[in-house]
């Protein structure tokens, strides 16, 4: 199975968000403006919506790109082509992916306060596999629902005993075998790099049945 080209722009943010959730507010605005500082790029703060329920301000980058602006704000109305309750960032993955957004619910738990995991199965002819994909599709419902591909080792660990996907010897050996893909410790937890999202979508693909499985 070929290896689609890393998003760099989507690693950035991913990156960032992981970052930025670590620390306090006042914190998090602080190395926003550095950033924008450091790339010469100003802050406009446009008015709140009044035909949503939003309480804050929506913060709009202006690059100087207007047609780049105009994209980045679509993105973020995660009410409209079935995207309700996605995060911007996923919404942009699953577009440029070309996944369609309305059969997701078949394999992940759509519009609940909380994206899980809740196909009927996850494929693979050994445990190994059925592993390697667990930690992808986790990964995809933390991305979906805020935005990072964060998942906990207590909760991988429980979706891998539920599909029949949790070698306990080899757990560790094969974790490290997936390293390019799966970033983390047990203690910090795991997150998908670049290339775990992209064979992510790969497998959502098969999945969905849009491309055959690798053999």
């Amino acid at each position: 199975m070929s290896t689609p080209e890393p998003d760099k722009e989507i690693e950035a943010i991913t990156t960032l968000n992981a970052v930025l959730k670590e620390l306090d507010a006042p914190a998090q605005l602080r190395v926003i403006e550095y950033v924008l500082k450091k790339l010469n790029l100003t802050l406009e703060i446009s008015p709140s919506r009044k035909a949503s329920d939003q309480k804050q301000n929506e913060v709009i980058v202006d690059s100087h790109d207007d047609q780049s602006k105009g994209q980045d704000e679509a993105n973020n109305n995660s009410d409209d082509g079935g995207f309700t309750g996605i995060s911007p960032v996923a919404q942009k993955w699953i577009q440029r992916n070309g996944l369609p957004a309305e059969q997701l619910s078949s394999i992940f738990s759509l519009g609940g306060d909380e994206i899980d995991l809740i196909a009927n199965k996850v494929t693979g002819k050994s445990k190994r596999a059925k592993m390697h994909n667990v930690f992808l599709l986790k990964g995809v419902a933390a991305y979906l629902s805020g935005g990072a591909a964060r998942i906990a080792h207590d909760k991988v660990k429980e979706t891998c005993m539920h599909y029949d996907a949790y070698d306990s010897p080899n757990f560790a050996k094969h974790l490290k075998e997936f390293a390019s893909e799966i970033s983390g410790s047990k203690e910090s937890g795991y997150t998908l790099t670049a290339r775990g999202l992209a064979n992510a979508a790969t497998l959502l693909k098969e999945m969905l049945g849009l491309i055959s499985a690798a053999k």
